[in-house]
Parts: structure tokens; sequence; C-alpha cells
């Protein structure tokens, strides 16, 4: 039916309302995103205001912390000196403590001396002779009990003005020392100014104290009645908070510090940063210093907004308007693109599942027909593949399958692959897509040579052709052909569909036969290396009896220097023989062929036999061979298989860790069996630990020491052929712990059946 035509009115109005649609939206979309811009980087500001302030808050607690503890040491000090500390002692102590660079903000340690009334004039007097003439308590006046500075440290012309001071005359001072006295913890004064402060930079201040006890008191009225002074520090408000507080933290905010849980003015302790008029964020903290709340109000301005803060919102609104404008364009070319979409995605998706199809097995036989008449149904009527070289050179693909078996029937032999018109050669020649359209199959030359052919094209209805060649690595497999009806002209997109299923049919075949050609490469060498295997051990068991028989003859005619050459030869022909054995072993597992005999049998004693077969080995390399077996540990195992797994682990040890003790430990845990070999010797890297248990692998230089790298696989696959498992616990130059656990009722696996088993052979 033909497609109705819209009216001048309506598609006037389609043409000027969809894009007026899009602009509406597109804006109100920049501005849904410019306020959620700016509502969610608001947020993200104040959190990470939260944190900073959290962080800084937490900083001062931990510096007060340290303070505490600081002071706590020194009244230790103190207690521990019992007497009266002399002030060379107190500044030796103070010096250790490195002040000025551990404890910035402090303004020294000081110790205050309890006195009652009637040990006034001696304690003056005291002082006075101990070289201090001008000391005298201050400020004077009758009281129940007074104290004084008697030492301050560091003594600098601030702390010097603090001497003979009594601050339990003044009571801000005497509340925090009293709370300190009956509590025996740290304790903080009120805001007040520092005897030591003079000139005009001022700062509030604070003391926290710590008492002394004469032994150690429990109760309240044992603490007074014993208690002896207080160890005290002083601190500059503004100095303590600058300290605690780096730099770029009061960079990025204001900090206003309280004395108690109010803001009050009367209260301040410090203040700095942003002004009242500038503040965007604010957040009060309140924390403990020594018993004492304080209130800190954290303040930010627009400066600790970052830059992407400021700006992004009004980024997000520009760019929301020029994406409005691209789509307000972009609506024209709508049908168009779809269009192209839809066809690339019809393109993926045949190429996709065809790619699947190939991919499903290695076997082209089985999926060449599959993806054949996959591209028949979805892209031609027919499709015709061709290969030069393989069975099948023909693979027809049709809907219908009857019509695909009569046409694969009626190309084979016909001679099609010659054909220059809509055949292969047509594409094999010059290697380009050859395209012809509007045939008649009973007209062309191909119906004199190949009738029967040409009827069973003209039964599929085709009348066009486009033909790729396969190829792969530079080599031409073959050739794609598709037919379709004489009204189908094939455009470039078919041409490029076309090549990227050739593409990927020309790999799926070169992949095939490439991994049937290694699997019969490696079948080749498992026969190899068994026959070569087989052919050198006859020679080695003859020379192994040769050199064993000249090196006893060289014994009794005592030829020291022919038995030991003699000795020589038969390790060395004994070594060939565990590398032999090895190859022989390697071609079984691989091939499958590892039979084993099960039989029931002590693996303590095993384990004795071939520590005692290794004695001589590791007398030569300086180790000392300890077995550990307290009692039988009788299961049911391959006997020679598990002779072959101890020998090879013991032959590792004794190689990897010359000179240094190996032990064997055989116990029975439960229904398991546990073999251990341990070795002091280089040790093997983590990263290396379970690569060793690979073919071929090693964790040591080739050069340094022999072997295939076989021996620990074919450990492994033993083990694991048992129904066990091993394992290895290592660290460089540390030596090295294997650890096989079986189970004492082994079941031995199906298998095929092996000409034989292999003697031990230890291999590295």
């Amino acid at each position: 039916m033909p497609r109705r035509l819209l009216s001048p009115a309506r598609a006037a109005l389609r043409h000027h309302l969809t894009p007026a649609v899009v602009l509406a939206l597109g804006l109100a979309a920049t501005l849904a995103a410019w306020a959620l811009a700016r509502s969610t980087l608001r947020m993200q500001s104040r959190e990470r205001f939260v944190d900073e302030v959290d962080r800084a808050s937490a900083a001062l607690n931990e510096r007060m912390a340290a303070y505490e503890a600081m002071l706590r040491a020194t009244s230790g000090f103190l207690r521990g000196v019992g007497a009266e500390p002399s002030a060379l002692a107190f500044h030796d102590f103070v010096a250790t403590l490195d002040l000025r660079d551990r404890y910035p903000g402090i303004q020294g340690i000081g110790w205050s001396k309890l006195i009652r009334p009637d040990e006034l004039a001696n304690h003056e007097a005291e002082q006075r002779a101990a070289g201090r003439p001008g000391y005298r308590v201050w400020p004077p006046g009758a009281r129940t009990l007074y104290s004084s500075i008697v030492l301050l440290e560091p003594l600098d012309w601030r702390n010097q003005r603090a001497i003979g001071f009594d601050m339990f005359s003044e009571p801000v001072r005497r509340g925090a020392m009293e709370r300190a006295r009956d509590t025996d913890d740290p304790a903080a004064t009120g805001r007040v100014e520092l005897v030591q402060e003079t000139g005009r930079e001022r700062q509030a201040g604070f003391l926290v104290y710590v008492p002394v006890y004469a032994g150690a008191p429990a109760t309240v009225e044992e603490r007074r009645d014993r208690l002896r002074g207080w160890v005290y520090a002083p601190f500059r408000a503004g100095d303590l908070l600058r300290a605690a507080l780096d730099a770029t933290a009061m960079q990025k905010f204001g900090l206003s510090a309280y004395d108690g849980t109010e803001l009050r003015a009367e209260a301040l302790l410090f203040e700095a940063g942003a002004r009242e008029d500038e503040t965007r964020l604010a957040l009060v903290r309140r924390i403990d210093v020594a018993g004492r709340p304080w209130t800190l109000r954290f303040a930010a301005g627009r400066s600790f907004e970052s830059a992407t803060e400021r700006l992004l919102p009004l980024g997000v609104a520009l760019g929301g308007l020029a994406l409005t404008l691209l789509l307000f364009w972009a609506t024209r070319e709508e049908v168009r693109a779809r269009t192209r979409a839809e066809a690339s995605a019809r393109r993926a998706v045949f190429l996709a599942e065809a790619s699947k199809v190939l991919s499903s097995s290695l076997d082209y036989a089985a999926t060449l027909p599959r993806v054949a008449t996959l591209a028949a149904q979805r892209v031609a009527e027919l499709c015709i593949v061709y290969l030069e070289r393989g069975d099948p050179r023909w693979t027809v693909g049709h809907a219908t399958p009857e019509v695909a078996s009569r046409v694969r029937a009626a190309v084979e032999g016909s001679g099609f692959e010659r054909d220059v018109e809509i055949g292969p050669a047509a594409a094999l020649q010059g290697g380009h897509p050859r395209a012809r359209s509007g045939f008649d199959p009973g007209r062309i030359a191909l119906a004199a040579r190949a009738p029967a052919l040409a009827g069973a094209l003209r039964e599929a209805g085709v009348g066009s052709s486009l033909t790729v060649a396969l190829a792969s690595r530079g080599e031409r497999l073959g050739t794609l052909t598709l037919l379709a009806g004489a009204r189908r002209r094939f455009t470039r997109g078919d041409v490029r569909l076309a090549t990227d299923l050739a593409r990927l049919v020309a790999a799926a075949v070169d992949t095939s036969r490439l991994y049937a050609a290694a699997r019969a490469a490696v079948r080749e060498r498992d026969e190899f290396l068994s026959i070569a295997s087989h052919e050198l051990r006859t020679p080695l068991t003859s020379l192994a009896l040769q050199s064993e028989s000249l090196r006893a003859k060289a014994s009794r005619l005592q030829l020291d220097d022919v038995a030991r050459k003699a000795e020589v030869i038969r390790r060395n022909v004994d070594r060939l023989a565990r590398l032999v054995a090895s190859l022989l072993d390697l071609s079984r597992i691989t091939a499958g062929r590892l039979e084993l005999e099960l039989e029931p049998f002590d693996l303590a004693e095993l384990a004795r036999e071939v520590v005692a077969r290794f004695e001589d080995e590791a007398r030569r390399a300086g180790c000392t061979l300890e077995l550990v077996a307290p009692e039988p540990v009788p299961g049911s195992w391959d006997r020679l298989r598990l002779d072959q797994v101890l020998t090879n682990l013991v032959s590792n040890a004794i190689k990897y860790g010359p000179n240094q003790p190996v032990e064997v430990r055989v116990e029975g845990v439960g229904e398991r069996a546990v073999l251990t070999v341990r070795d002091r010797g280089i040790g093997i890297p983590p990263e290396d630990q379970a690569r060793i248990f690979e073919r071929f692998e090693r964790a040591v230089s080739k050069r340094s020491y022999g072997g295939f790298g076989l021996g620990l696989w074919i450990v492994r696959e033993i083990v694991e052929s048992l129904g066990g498992t091993v394992r290895v616990e290592s660290a460089p130059g540390s030596g090295a712990t294997f650890t096989v656990e079986l189970s004492r009722r082994a079941q031995a696996p199906a298998r095929t059946p092996a000409t034989g088993l292999s003697p031990a052979a230890p291999t590295a």
C-alpha cells in the first residue's frame, strides 16, 4: 500500500512543533540541572566543612591528651623523687621532653608546692638560702593555705615573672587546683590572664593541673591530707590553637574558642578567621579539656568554596543551553540517523550470532552449515561456502533444508569453482568482492557446463550474486557466495557485511586447522617422548650395572682413584635415569595414562626406606637427614608412586638446602596421612609458590640448578590422582616445607591401561 502523505498544515506543525518541544524540554532540564548542581555542591561543601571541623576538633583533643599524658609523666617523676626536687633535676627532666618541638603551644611545666601557714617562713628562708635572695610567696596576706610556683621550665623571661606566685589565692585557679586534688585527674582552669603576660600582645590563657601526693591515697580525705603540690602547665590559648591546627586549616575557616558551654564575650579564649558578615557555613563543637568544657565555633566564608563549587553551576547552565541547541538542530536528522543505526544494529547482531556459532566448536565441518543457513535466512536466499582444500569443500545454506541439499548435490563435481561470472573464480582471481545482478541461471555460461546446478539455482529463485574471498594470514582459503532474487541489488553495506562474515569464517577455518595441526604435533611429541624414554632406559640400566660392577671391583683392588671415578659415573647414570623416567611420566600424565596400583602398606616404613636410600647423597651435600615417624601410618596407596613423591621432595630438599638439616615427618591425623619434608635452604618467593607445581616451571636459575622443572608437577599429579593435596610454605632464605595430605583409603581414578610404571625419578 502506498504511504499516505501528510497535509501541508500537519507537515508544518510537525516541522516546527517537534523542535519547539525539544527546546522547551531542554531549557527545563537545564534549569533543573542547574538547581540540582547548586544544591548538590552546597551539600558537598557542607559535608567537606563538617569533615574539616571534625578533623580540627580531633586534632585539638589529641593535642590536649598528649599534654595531659606529659603532665602525668612529670607527676610520676616527682612522685618517684619523693623529696623536694632540685632545680637541676627538674630542668634535666623537662629538657628530655623537648617541649618546643614535641609540645608546641605550651608555655612550660611547673611545680607548685602546697604550703601551710606554719611552713611559709621556713619555705621562703630555704629558697633564699638555695640561691634565690629575692624569693617570696606573693601576693602577700594571711590565708589558710598557700601554694608557690617553685620550679618552672623553661625559665625564660616570661616564666621568671611567675616564680613564687600563689595560684591558690586566685579563685579561678583555686577551683581547678581543688578539683585536681580531690579527683586525682588533670583539671583545667577557666579563662584567666597568665602572670607571664606583659606588653601589648596579651592573650587569654588557662592552666592544667595534675596533683602530686605523698604515697597513694584512695579517698578524698586522704588525698587532701597527703597532697604535696601540683604539676601544672600554663597555656596561651592563641598559641595553643595555632599549634594544634596547622596553617592550612586556619586558612580554610575561622575559629572562635570559648570557655564553657555558652558563646559569651567574656569567655572568649581565641578568635581568628572569617568575619561574621562573610560567614556562609557555621558549626559548633564542644570538647572536654582536662575536665572543663570548651565550645568551638567554626565559620567558613566564600573562600572556603573551591573554584569548582563556585563555577560548576554556571558551567552546567551554559552546557545545558549548548546541549539544548544541539538537540534542537539534531532532531532534523533523526530519521536518517535512526535508519542507519537500525541497519548497523542488525548487521552487528547477525555478525555476533555468526561469531557465536563459529566459536561454539573448533570443528568447522559442524559450524559452517549453521552459519551458511543463518546467512541465507538473514542476508540472502542462498549461501555457498567453498574451501580450496579440506573436507567438506562445499557448504550450502538455505531456509529450506531440502533445497540446500539439492544445490549441494548439484554443485559437487560441477566445476562451479572455476566459474568467473558468479562462482568462486570471480573473487579468487583478483581478490576483490564480485557482484552481479539481474541474471537468469539458465542463460549464463554455467548452464551449458552444469545444467543440473543451473536448474537447482533457478529452483531456488536466485538472480543476483555477491562473492568474496576467504583469506587468513595472507593465504586464500576459498570463497563465500551470497545469492538472492533477481530484483535484489547488493549495496556497499552488503559488501561490507559479506566481507566481515568472510573474515569470521576464514578465521574459524584457519583456527580449526591450526588446532588440528597442534594436536597432531602434541601427539607426535608424546609418542616420541614415550619411545625415546623406553629406548634410553635399556642402555642406561646396563651402564648402571657396569659402573656399579667397576666400582666394586676397584674397591676390592684398592684402586681408589678408579673407584671414585666409577662412583661419579654411577651418580650421573642415576641422574640421567631419573630425567628419562620424568620424560616418560610426562608423556603418560599428558596422555592420561598414569595407572595406579593400590595396595595396603605402612607410609612410615616407606619413608624409612627412602631416607636410607638418600643417606649417602645427603652426606655428600653436607646435610643431616632426620626422619620423624613415631608410629606406623597404614593406608591403601600406590607404593611405587608415593616412593616417587618422597624421592622427588627429599631430592629437592638436599639440592636446594646443602649443608643444612632436612627433616622428613610422617604422621596420621584421623582418616588422613600427613607427609612433611622440610629444608632450611634458599626458600621460595611467595609469587613463585603456585607456579613451581606447573610443567617446566622453576623458581631458580637453570644455570645454577639442573633438571627439567618436572619433579613438583609430577608430585602434584600423583598426589591429586590419589585424592590428596600438596602445598608449600616458604620465604626467601628461610627454607621450604612441603606438606602432602592423603586419605588412608585412596581410590584410583579410571584411566586408560598403561604399559607399566616408571621407577622413582626425582626431578627439579
